[in-house]
């Protein structure tokens, strides 16, 4: 019996010893240097698949450096919009993470222009309960980032462009918080006023904003970021009556939500941390649009 007890010891120890280590508490693998990707799992949205992030990480890049989370245009093209970034991730150091919102997980303008807030594609939908809406999915995006590229001091800037700007903005009006340390919105083809008179998604009728919240959105730290060229209807710009009103192209629109929502803050007594700015020589182009971004990155990472 002894001699059994021995055996059954040693063998142990060599299974020890030939088996390899799986440490739970090892440090886990950073974020490839260069062009990468990862998943992550995310229930939000039509489906519970997983949502895929592209990123490009510049070998030099260190904790402490600008995170840039890029939303896609309507194209959901974020492989795309990564490649763009490329060069300015480099040339500044920072590190791009552009999320990609597919058709089959976001369908439609509801899913990720509207954030899910209504039931359909245009306007005066039934309001679905805000545990539906998709806004948090943006918060999810910044934390699994900075787990992924182990980020504990670095600042997070959102830039979304034409429909990811309407997902942006909106998150600003009606996401209570944010995790982010600058948001901007650039060339969004139309916008949710904050206008309880409007029904949504031109306005936020039937949303029931309290004062709190609209400190909440006010307080964020915004810049609506517009391509003074940006003044084309084209094809895909939204015209309809509602559009519209608040002007006949990109750059009209965007100047007057920043107006309105400037004058409601004020009407409410409350702080207005937004900025406007304009891009001179570019247009609906969403890497020449990033050139009005990197100074604002780059002031808030010193």
């Amino acid at each position: 019996m002894k001699g059994r007890s021995l055996l059954m010891g040693l063998l142990l120890l060599l299974t020890c010893i030939l088996l390899p280590s799986h440490d739970v508490h090892a440090q886990k693998q950073p974020l490839p240097t260069g062009l990468s990707d990862f998943s992550m799992a995310e229930t939000a949205g039509a489906t519970t698949d997983s949502l895929k992030v592209y990123t490009y990480k510049p070998a030099a890049w260190q904790d402490g450096r600008p995170i840039v989370v890029v939303f896609h245009g309507l194209k959901r093209n974020a492989e795309e919009y990564c490649q763009g970034w490329k060069e300015y991730a480099e040339k500044h150091n920072f590190l791009i993470a552009c999320p990609e919102f597919t058709e089959s997980k976001f369908p439609g303008v509801r899913y990720y222009n509207f954030g899910n807030v209504i039931d359909n594609d245009n306007t005066g939908g039934n309001i679905q309960p805000t545990k539906q809406w998709i806004f948090p999915v943006i918060d999810n995006i910044i934390k699994e980032t900075k787990k992924q590229a182990n980020a504990k001091k670095s600042r997070v800037i959102i830039y979304g462009h034409s429909a990811g700007a309407q997902l942006v903005h909106r998150y600003v009006l009606l996401n209570k918080g944010t995790s982010a340390d600058l948001i901007i919105a650039a060339n969004s083809g139309w916008y949710t006023m904050p206008d309880e008179n409007i029904t949504y998604s031109y306005g936020i009728k039937g949303l029931n904003l309290t004062k709190n919240e609209f400190r909440n959105a006010f307080t964020k730290p915004v810049v609506i970021l517009l391509g003074e060229n940006d003044t084309l209807r084209s094809k895909v710009l939204r015209k309809t009556p509602e559009a519209d009103a608040q002007g006949q192209n990109r750059l009209e629109r965007g100047r007057n939500f920043y107006n309105n929502a400037q004058d409601k803050a004020t009407s409410l007594g409350l702080k207005f941390n937004w900025q406007l700015i304009t891009v001179p020589g570019v247009g609906h182009d969403g890497t020449g649009m990033a050139k009005g971004a990197i100074p604002l990155i780059e002031a808030l990472a010193r």
